[in-house]
């Protein structure tokens, strides 16, 4: 006897009924999770890594070096060694970088106790004329509220959200104070957290002492912190401590120096807006001048960690080169 139409249940041979099975409904094909396109299409100038110089203005700045007893003071040293046109750091390397110049102090007290007190010149490539200008409308006053001025520029670089690589290079004569405690200078433990949060963000920070008033071990701590190292490492002893800078006795030294620290800074990587994968990088289209690099050679591109793109080799001079265009497109129909 075959169930009505409308029934739902059968009858067995006993008279007794069995409920029908139920229908078995293929589940939906499984979609293949789509990747965002991560599309960057870059000029060289826009590639060029940032470098804020981030400079004392306090008024130590006004002694002597490399001694108190020195015809030349601290701040007339450093700008020679950033500024002269023929062997001055930023004339010379104005065109890899875009540089950027920061004097930072406070005025205990006055000007409405604004703290800090900053004149700065945003960061460019073929910048120097402007800094230049900047640098000597300036002169040494007061305080030294280093944390708070790296809080300020790190804060001023995220609202730029420029696509090279970020560097803060502080140039400081002396032991940071705080906006709240300009004397003593008791402010390495904010220092530390600012250099620590700049270094959160995806800005590297580098210091430079220029004088023997600034205690070593400062320098070094906010050198670790500044690239992500423990606190407590030692440059010299322990593998994994940052190199701190401690200036040199003259103007040659320590424009060695700042080109030594700029020579940790890479030129040809290029900072994506999510992680990605070496699986994309197979179908991931990366252009230099039309022409396509290879993912692995030598003369290519590498993923250096899920959000940077290393370009190297030949491929790294041609992007140096004036007027070039790099373009990224991976996991784009």
């Amino acid at each position: 006897m075959r169930p009505s139409s409308g029934g739902s249940a059968a009858v067995t041979p006993q008279g007794g009924s069995a409920t029908a099975p139920p229908v078995q409904v293929p589940p939906e094909p499984v979609q293949p999770m789509r990747r965002p396109c991560e599309s960057v299409s870059l000029t060289l100038d826009e590639l060029r890594p940032a470098v804020t110089l981030l400079v004392d203005q306090s008024g130590s700045m006004r002694s002597g070096y490399p001694t108190r007893e020195s015809e030349q003071t601290r701040w007339q040293v450093v700008r020679q060694a950033l500024l002269d046109p023929m062997t001055g750091v930023v004339p010379s390397l104005q065109r890899s970088f875009q540089f950027g110049l920061v004097f930072y102090t406070s005025h205990n007290g006055f000007m409405g106790g604004a703290c800090p007190i900053l004149l700065q010149e945003k960061s460019a490539t073929g910048n120097y004329e402007a800094i230049r200008k900047l640098y000597d409308s300036a002169y040494p006053e007061d305080d030294t509220p280093t944390g708070a001025a790296v809080q300020q520029v790190t804060r001023n670089i995220q609202a730029a959200n420029r696509q090279g690589p970020e560097v803060i290079l502080l140039v400081t004569d002396g032991d940071p104070d705080t906006c709240a405690q300009p004397d003593p200078q008791d402010g390495q433990a904010e220092a530390i957290a600012a250099v620590a949060a700049a270094h959160a963000a995806g800005i590297d920070f580098y210091v430079l002492g220029v004088s023997s008033d600034i205690s070593g071990d400062k320098l070094q701590q906010l050198a670790n912190v500044g690239q992500g190292k423990a606190l407590d490492a030692r440059w010299g002893v322990d593998a994994d401590a940052a190199q701190p800078f401690q200036a040199s006795a003259s103007v040659a030294g320590l424009t060695a120096q700042l080109r030594e620290i700029l020579a940790k800074v890479p030129l040809c990587e290029v900072a994506l807006d999510r992680d990605v994968g070496v699986d994309e990088l197979s179908a991931g289209n990366v252009m230099l001048d039309g022409q396509p690099l290879s993912y692995g050679s030598a003369d290519g591109f590498v993923l250096e960690d899920p959000r940077h793109l290393q370009i190297q080799g030949k491929a790294c001079d041609t992007l140096r080169a004036a007027g070039k265009k790099l373009s990224v497109r991976i996991s784009c129909d």
